[in-house]
């Protein structure tokens, strides 16, 4: 995980533009009686757009020279603290600006007296100036955001949903007809610290589902080998017929971090990949697999990070991991990003499944009756889901794990169960 500084400039002037924004259109405040009210209003308006920019300030220059996971998570809690705070300022700023259009621009008026009547007489009775009652209305409108960030980080993020997906191909072998893959992505495994219970649940989940074949699609951690560590009991659980299988993601490399020395970041991405056998799987690094039963074969083929773009070179290499399987007739094939299926797999190979994860769904959007969106779609054309170009297909998982933000609001962390079938041809 890295904070650049575009995501730094894009921090700051949100709050700047919020919060003087805000100071601008609210109401004067005549009334010094009550001096810790007036303290406790000068924080909330000047001391807390102060506070986070100097965290975000930070946070950008703590983040690439860090030798320690800790620091992922409290950045993560603190854009959480942040979101929940500036959410109901948003929401303000909106009903204030609508409030000012409607005054025709002018300052936001004192409180009114109206003038009732009743059976005794005439009465003065407060009332609130639209501006006001609009923001107001803002905030409570900002409610139902803060509780889904709330909700996603405290129990959105644990609740592992199981998706079923059925595949018929006329090229399966007979003997592979009904073969049921696990497929996980992105476990992020600092993003489970301290929760190990919610991974043991996942676990248990994926052995109820008696898979013939486990696959694990990449980003063990978020940058460090430390984040592995402690978790083997849990892992080693998984309980794969034919195999365990896993790749790398882009995370796996510590190139979010600035080490002392090559020397550093080698040792950090070494200890990653013992880790992966350590944990169960077999890692594939460029490589294939063949998988035998009832004397037929299929090849499963696992590349290293491809990204498109890569900020840090792609290490994949498609064609090393293919060869020797050009006469197999069915082949899956394991890489970390979707960008690279429509890259380099369709048209371009014969694989008939590539498995991929890495884009998270975005941990936030809509899954609902079929209506499945998320601003994952601005960024990746393949990002969730089945695909399907002729007779090759992608299957992009939304991971298990959490990165930056440790929340999952609609896009909830996922095990894919996938069974293929053989289908006969007709003549």
């Amino acid at each position: 995980m890295n904070f650049s500084w575009q995501g730094l400039l894009v921090a700051v002037v949100a709050i700047l533009l919020i919060d003087i924004s805000r100071l601008m259109l609210l109401p004067a405040d005549k009334d010094h009686r009550y001096q810790f009210v007036a303290w406790l209003k000068m924080g909330w308006n000047y001391l807390v757009p102060v506070t986070y920019i100097g965290l975000f300030s930070y946070y950008f220059f703590a983040i690439p020279v860090a030798s320690s996971p800790d620091i992922y998570r409290s950045f993560g809690w603190m854009t959480i603290s942040f979101t929940l705070l500036y959410i109901p300022r948003l929401f303000s700023l909106v009903g204030l600006s609508i409030g000012a259009i409607r005054s025709g621009g002018e300052a936001l008026s004192e409180v009114k007296e109206v003038v009732i009547s009743n059976s005794s007489g005439k009465v003065p009775y407060p009332r609130m100036s639209r501006k006001k009652f609009l923001s107001q209305m803002g905030i409570i409108f900002a409610s139902a955001p803060v509780a889904s960030i709330l909700f996603g980080s405290f129990k959105g993020r644990f609740n592992f949903t199981t998706r079923y997906q059925e595949l018929s191909f006329k090229h399966l072998p007979k003997a592979f007809n009904g073969l049921r893959i696990v497929h996980i992505s992105d476990l992020h495994l600092g993003s489970f610290k301290g929760n190990e219970a919610a991974l043991q649940k996942a676990v248990e989940m994926i052995n109820r589902e008696n898979p013939h074949l486990i696959v694990f699609t990449g980003d063990l951690v978020n940058n460090f080998y430390q984040e592995t560590l402690g978790f083997e009991p849990i892992l080693r659980q998984l309980r794969a017929t034919i195999g365990k299988y896993a790749i790398l993601g882009n995370h796996d490399y510590g190139h979010y971090s600035r080490w002392r020395n090559e020397a550093s970041r080698q040792h950090n991405f070494d200890e990653i990949v013992k880790a992966n056998e350590r944990l169960g799987f077999t890692l594939l690094r460029n490589q294939h697999v063949l998988l035998h039963r009832n004397d037929e074969t299929i090849a499963l083929a696992g590349v290293e990070y491809w990204g498109n773009p890569s900020r840090h070179g792609n290490t994949g290499d498609l064609q090393k991991a293919s060869r020797g399987i050009e006469s197999i007739d069915f082949k899956i094939l394991l890489s970390h990003d979707p960008t690279h299926w429509e890259s380099e797999v369709i048209n371009c190979t014969d694989y008939a499944l590539t498995l991929a994860g890495h884009t998270h769904g975005m941990q936030m959007g809509i899954d609902y009756k079929g209506l499945t969106w998320s601003p994952a779609k601005w960024k990746f054309r393949h990002w969730d889901g089945l695909y399907r170009h002729h007779d090759q297909y992608l299957f992009v998982n939304r991971g298990l794990g959490v990165l930056g933000m440790p929340t999952r609001i609609g896009m909830l962390p996922e095990i894919t169960v996938l069974e293929l079938r053989k289908v006969h041809s007709i003549n």
